[in-house]
């Protein structure tokens, strides 16, 4: 055989990680040799990519796909869905071919092969997988592997009437959060086989949704139950996994949850006049064609809270590590300053381009004439008193490159330009932290000309 993949990344794996393959060939004697490679989105015969590159001094070739496959990923807007939805932009399949190309002499012309066979002529077809499940987000250097530690996010378990307890959503978010009405939020899941390999009887099969709502004694409610119709259709057709696995798409292994206060009035939830907090609960589908209430993908409690006295605050929706969205409301004062660039040049006061007889005194006439005032708005949020697990968290606010915050029913983009933390500490050495930050609207106020 001609190519050997030695080494290829896990699926499913992050597009921001370093995506190392490793291989090797029984020809790299022969002149010019170069390994070849493709890259394709599964199902689309369009080339993304192809890459040549000669043999290291050992004489293996060595690949990096994470400049390639990163620009192929985008956002998944899905704040304000209230109901379950796919991922079209930030999850998906590609498929990843090897071959190698020599000529017959140092001088001669090269021909392509590809890669399965020795000397057989075509495009690079050796894989490794059939498809890799790439997800845009990101691995930090310092993780201890090169992969993304997918284990700890989805595992296909077996599609059977089994109890199980996950914390698999795509988030280090904490489980108890606060939040308010007419918030937007969302949670996200791989779904089915994640893996890309399609099986009738594993799956990280996320079926339903389940909204238990409380009062301020921890009385239980109203319970509504929210099931997914992605691949199963409507709950009149609703079937077992077992008759759905083979409809998965890449678009399908990745799905958005609404948990939000608002998503779930929008989904058509009643609240319970004496709400104080309401529990989410992912399920996978039991054998009977129900949820499973014994087997939990992940579980939050959201407590319902008031605005506060001195403001509204800003509520943010950002980018996380795992590529969807976190939500966290900084509840305390804001503030607001612009600043004015006015951009002007000097006309002289005597009107040499008159287009009269004379040249007439104009007392309205300028000299320093504006043609445009840049406007640069700044603003300030001031976060409650943070815990050590949430001030850890909100890094990643910082850190995200895609920040957004909730102004009524609209997501507006910012930049955060800074942040500062305060700490502090009493004599128990508990700590205590809080962040300020200064963003601005990535889309400034104009001025007229």
């Amino acid at each position: 055989m001609a190519i050997t993949i030695n080494q290829q990344p896990t699926s499913p794996n992050m597009a921001n990680a370093d995506l190392l393959y490793s291989v090797s060939s029984n020809q790299i004697s022969q002149p010019q040799f170069q390994y070849v490679v493709d890259v394709f989105e599964s199902g689309s015969s369009t080339l993304i990519q192809r890459i040549k590159q000669q043999a290291n001094p050992s004489g293996y070739g060595v690949f990096n796909m994470r400049q390639i496959l990163s620009y192929q990923m985008d956002s998944d807007n899905v704040w304000k869905t209230d109901v379950f939805t796919t991922s079209s932009e930030c999850n998906k399949s590609f498929i990843v071919q090897f071959g190698e190309e020599y000529g017959t002499s140092v001088s001669g012309a090269v021909a392509l092969y590809d890669g399965i066979q020795n000397i057989t002529a075509g495009a690079p077809a050796k894989t490794g997988s059939a498809q890799y499940i790439i997800t845009d987000g990101l691995v930090e250097p310092n993780s201890g592997d090169w992969n993304f530690a997918s284990s700890s996010y989805y595992s296909n378990e077996l599609i059977d009437d089994i109890a199980f307890t996950h914390s698999f959503a795509l988030s280090t978010a904490p489980k108890t959060q606060s939040i308010r009405e007419g918030d937007y939020l969302t949670l996200s899941f791989y779904n089915g086989n994640a893996d890309g390999i399609n099986n009738a009887t594993n799956a990280q099969d996320i079926y339903n949704l389940e909204v238990k709502q409380y009062d301020s004694s921890g009385v239980l409610g109203t319970t509504t139950n929210i099931t997914s119709s992605i691949l199963r259709g409507s709950p009149a057709t609703a079937k077992l996994w077992g008759q759905v696995y083979t409809s998965q798409s890449a678009e399908t292994r990745l799905v958005h949850l609404p948990a939000g206060y608002q998503n779930l009035t929008d989904n058509g939830i009643s609240w319970d006049s004496d709400l104080a907090y309401y529990e989410v609960k992912v399920n996978p589908q039991a054998t009977d064609g129900d949820k499973n209430e014994n087997a939990i993908w992940d579980s939050f409690r959201f407590n319902v809270e008031g605005l506060e006295c001195i403001g509204e605050g800003v509520r943010f929706a950002w980018k996380n590590e795992f590529g969807v969205w976190d939500y966290y409301n900084f509840t305390l004062a804001e503030g607001a300053v612009s600043n004015m660039e006015r951009l002007q040049y000097e006309q002289i006061f005597v009107p040499y381009n008159t287009s009269t007889t004379t040249a007439n005194y104009d007392i309205t006439r300028r000299g320093n004439k504006p043609f445009n005032n840049k406007i640069t708005r700044s603003k300030t949020a001031n976060s409650d008193w943070l815990t050590q697990s949430e001030a850890d968290w909100l890094r990643e606010l910082f850190y995200s490159t895609n920040v957004y915050i909730q102004d009524g029913t609209d997501f507006k983009p910012v930049i955060i330009t800074d942040a500062s933390i305060v700490e502090k500490t009493n004599p128990r050495t508990q700590k205590v932290f809080q962040y300020l930050i200064n963003y601005q609207l990535a889309n400034q106020p104009r001025s007229r000309f």
